[in-house]
Formats: C-alpha cells, structure tokens, sequence
C-alpha cells in the first residue's frame, strides 16, 4: 500500500511540475510573440524604405533586428541603439560601446537611434565581403540568410537557421512584397494576421522552397 501511495505521490509531483513547467514556456512564448509584434510594428517601415534604396531584403533586416537584439530588448539594443550587433571595426569614427560578446569587453557601434542602425546595417553589407549577396533575387531570404552565414556575419553555424527561422515563424517575407507607400495603414491588418497565424504560403510554394533549401543546405 505504501508502495503504491509513493508512485502516485512521484507521479502527481512529475505530472504538477510539467505543468508548471509547459504553462512557463507557454507565457515565454506569448512574450516573445508580443514582443516580436511591437518590433514589426514599429521598425517595418524602416525596413521598407531600406529595401528600396539598397536591395536588402526587408525580411532579413527585420529577422536580422530581432535575432540579433532580441526584438530591441537586448543590454547592447538597449545601451546603444545598435540592433545588428554590429562591432565597430577599423572604418567606424562614431560613438563606440565595450561589450561582452564572443570575447570579453568587445567594441560595437553605438548609435543615435535605432533608425541610424537600420540605416548603417544597409552599408555595412555593401562591403565587399557581402557582394554576393547582391546577385541574388530580393525575395529569396533563404538564399540571402545562407549567403549571409557563408561571409561570417556572426559566428554561429546555425545562423542561417536560425534568421530563417525568425523570418517564417513571424511571415516577414510578406514585407519584401511591399513598398513604402501607406505602409503604416497596412502593417496593423499584416500583423492581425500574422498573429492569428493567418498568412501562408501555398501548398506548392512551402514544397518547392523546403526543396530549394535542403539543397542549398547541402553544398
């Protein structure tokens, strides 16, 4: 009897802590999500207006903004209005900030605002380490994610992955469709969408892409 009183007592304490644990996650989740919402809703038309003058992506600048400053919630985001991480390197005569990162007390860039970062991110890629990342199609943020890990803009191996990742989970690539024009009046009926899980692709596109993306993974 006992025996059988102490299995329910574990198995009732287990089965508490995971769902304590799994209510957690939900809440993290549901913080991340809003988070990420605010950002889109905020820094898309920068994103935009970037994509017409230089070419990038507005979902790599708006994937790239969120993975690297943790959606403008981030210590370096925060201290420096720096939200892609951006190190300060030998051309850089602005403001500087010393930073843990991949070493001890590293120097990034510090910034006037976030629209001077989003505007610097632009010419930092085109350096001619990125050049080849201007052959490929604007709506290809598969191909420009993977050519952005391959010219070492961040150390992990994952990068590619993981900018993928963000650009899916929140619908960016809608945004490389679009133009600066009004964008205000359409990002609020985007981002109901989005977070109701309302935008997808079409069955053939997700097939031909998740296609495209093994093989490019595999070169």
């Amino acid at each position: 009897m006992k025996e059988k009183e102490f299995i329910c007592f574990v198995f009732s304490f287990f089965m508490t802590f995971l769902f304590l644990f799994s209510k957690e996650k939900e809440e993290e989740e549901k913080k991340k999500k809003k988070d990420a919402i605010k950002y889109i809703k905020e820094y898309a038309p920068f994103a935009i207006e970037e994509m017409e003058h230089f070419g990038i992506p507005a979902s790599i600048k708006l994937g790239q903004g969120i993975l690297e400053s943790s959606c403008g919630q981030s210590t370096l985001a925060k201290s420096t209005n720096n939200h892609f991480g951006i190190k300060c390197g030998k051309n850089w005569d602005g403001e500087i900030y010393y930073h843990d990162d991949d070493l001890p007390k590293e120097c990034f860039r510090k910034y006037k605002s976030v629209r001077e970062s989003f505007s610097d991110h632009s010419k930092f890629l085109k350096k001619p380490r990125y050049s080849k990342l201007f052959f490929l199609k604007k709506k290809d943020y598969q191909s420009w994610a993977i050519e952005l890990k391959n010219a070492g803009y961040a150390t992990s191996l994952k990068y590619s992955d993981q900018l993928i990742f963000q650009i899916e989970k929140y619908s960016l690539w809608i945004f490389d469709k679009e133009n600066s024009q009004g964008i205000e009046k359409r990002i609020g009926k985007y981002l109901t969408k989005i977070e109701m899980g309302k935008i997808k692709k079409t069955i053939f596109e997700s097939f031909f892409e998740k296609i495209y993306l093994f093989f490019k993974l595999k070169k």
